[in-house]
Order: structure tokens, then sequence, then C-alpha cells
């Protein structure tokens, strides 16, 4: 499980640094594109965390213990990068 961790802390690095320049880009050159990318960024970060999950559901052999533990450090961690996210950009 430790590497399935590590994958989501590079996940959610990633995740907070395009929206971070993501969003400075988009202001900069379409500011009336704001909500859009909003919504997108939204849409992509579902799919991947979704992804991630999936992808430790089908390839890892777990208990239902670890499967359990595994999805509440992830929720706690995107809830944690949505939180930093939103706080170094608004």
């Amino acid at each position: 499980m430790t590497l399935w961790i590590i994958i989501a802390v590079v996940y959610y690095t990633l995740f907070v640094y395009v929206w971070v320049k993501g969003l400075e880009a988009v202001r900069k050159l379409q500011p009336k594109s704001v909500v859009t990318f909003y919504f997108v960024m939204a849409a992509i970060r579902f799919a991947m965390a979704l992804t991630i999950v999936a992808l430790y559901m089908l390839l890892d052999a777990h208990t239902h213990a670890e499967a359990v533990l595994f999805c509440t450090i992830f929720s706690l961690m995107y809830i944690a990068a949505l939180v930093t996210s939103m706080t170094l950009k608004h």
C-alpha cells in the first residue's frame, strides 16, 4: 500500500501545481474562461481520482480493511489538495 500512497501524493502534488499554474494562465490569457477552467479541472480531477482508486482495487491484493484505509487516506488527501489549491489561488 505504500506505493499507492506515494502515487497518491505525486498525483495531488501535480494536481495542485497544474491548478495554480493553469489558473494563472487562464486569468492572464482569457479571464472570461475561468469558470470553464474550474469545471474542466474538476472533471479531470474526479476522473483521475476514480482511476487511481479503481487501479488499486483491481491490481493490488488487499484485505477489506486495507481497501477502506486506502480509500479513507485518499479521500482525506483529496480534501487537503482542494483546500490547498483554493487557499493558494483565492
